[in-house]
């Protein structure tokens, strides 16, 4: 008589990544959502203070825009290299405690008779170096929280709470700037900062320091081999190489598109704050949707084809706010509904590519890596604000909204002809 063919137990499935379970990423979270529900409401609140409250013209609301996003050229380098050599908590608590107070100080200028164009170019410039050295941190400490198996959790919630700060933020914006003034909703910006900062402390604060080299002390020429460590990889990596000239290129034609439609809505379509909230919203809705939902279409189709349809959907529809110059009373409409597929792409994108670009990089030089992407891509923002200038200026506001959104289509071509379509795992970037 044959004995029982014994039995062996199939191993349980592996736990469903869920960057949830950690104590610390819930902190963080929170840090990143109520600094980006007040950054999002001075992203409106801003320039509406400086073309409403100010009379700015064109070339000044191109100025205060590229002062505000300059020291993405300037400081990202050096911060890239700090990022690599120290905690990156401190530096976080640190950048949003002195936005708070830089920011409080712009309605406090107005009250003061003392704004102006030059003196709110200082302060936003100021602002700016802090986010540079917050987004570097930021990128860097993620997953040193979570770890590589919740990443592309913890980076799709990160996405699609920003989203949903920017349904609220840019909607309470609209409201508040017409109901309540620009100079007075700028402080909500300023408390948002204060909250993330508060909210940060929280953050286990066991970080281990980031290990920089041994000869890091012997001077400027061992930082600046470092540096140059950074910008090699971010140049040479093909994953990295590709998502970087899509992002640089977005943001050069997306500055000029955005600030030509802001000009455009106020000044020829009549479009009240209230409105121009509620276009943006419809913006946030789409993001909210697309970063929440989009990692459940990647095991179904694939993460990198996942990656370059919605990033293809979310760069191209722009061309059809052209239609905005004939709509009319409709106009407010089919912004929204162009913000909205607008929002919904590029929310499945960002995060998608967010988590290739941490995987593509060596965990030890996540600092310096990100900090020359954010250079050359971020980089591009105060020239495209520079160029809208120029364009609407010499052309019309409506001139600088054709050519952004032309330049915005093209910026899909840098990732559709690459290896990223072909990623069928994220974790096939790595190595």
């Amino acid at each position: 008589m044959s004995g029982a063919v014994p039995v062996t137990p199939s191993s349980p499935p592996p736990p469903r990544p869920n960057a949830w379970r950690s104590q610390s990423f819930r902190w963080l979270w929170g840090s990143t959502a109520v600094s980006t529900f007040g950054a999002e409401i001075g992203e409106l609140a801003l320039p509406l203070l400086a073309v409403i409250t100010l009379a700015a013209e064109p070339a000044e609301v191109a100025a205060l825009r590229t002062a505000q996003f300059l020291p993405f050229v300037l400081a990202t380098l050096p911060f890239g290299l700090l990022v690599d050599r120290v905690r990156r908590r401190p530096l976080l608590i640190g950048a949003d405690g002195g936005r708070f107070l830089l920011v409080a100080l712009i309605p406090l200028t107005v009250w003061a008779d003392f704004a102006s164009i030059p003196v709110l170019c200082v302060l936003v410039f100021l602002v700016g170096t802090l986010t540079v050295l917050s987004q570097v941190a930021a990128f860097a400490f993620t997953p040193h929280v979570v770890g590589a198996d919740d990443l592309p959790d913890a980076n799709a919630r990160i996405s699609a709470t920003e989203a949903a700060a920017e349904i609220g933020g840019r909607g309470i914006a609209g409201l508040a700037v017409q109901f309540l003034g620009a100079p007075v909703t700028m402080l909500a910006n300023a408390m948002g900062y204060l909250a993330s900062a508060l909210a940060m402390s929280r953050v286990g604060n066991d970080e281990p320091r980031a290990a920089g080299r041994p000869d890091s002390a012997q001077g400027g020429s061992a930082a600046v081999a470092e540096i140059k460590e950074g910008l090699r990889i971010a140049l040479g990596n093909r994953y990295l190489r590709a998502l970087l000239g899509e992002a640089t290129t977005y943001n050069l034609f997306n500055e000029i598109f955005m600030i030509g439609l802001l000009l455009y809505a106020v000044r020829t379509l009549g479009l009240s704050p209230a409105t121009l909230g509620l276009v943006f919203v419809a913006g946030g809705v789409g993001s909210f949707l697309g970063a929440w939902f989009g990692t459940r279409w990647t095991g179904r189709w694939g993460y990198g084809r996942v990656l370059t349809v919605t990033l293809t959907l979310g760069n191209t529809v722009p061309l059809l706010a052209v239609l905005g110059n004939t709509a009319g009373s409709w106009a407010a409409l089919l912004l929204g509904a162009v913000f909205l597929v607008v929002g919904l792409g590029i929310g499945v994108a960002n995060s998608h590519a967010i988590t290739v670009r941490q995987l593509a990089t060596p965990s030890q030089l996540l600092g310096r890596v990100n900090s020359a992407y954010r250079l050359i891509s971020w980089g591009a923002i105060p020239v495209g604000a520079s160029l809208a200038g120029v364009v609407a200026a010499a052309f019309g506001a409506w001139s600088a909204v054709v050519v952004g959104g032309l330049g915005v289509a093209a910026a899909t071509l840098w990732v559709v002809f690459s290896p990223v379509p072909r990623l069928n795992r994220v974790q096939d970037a790595a190595g």
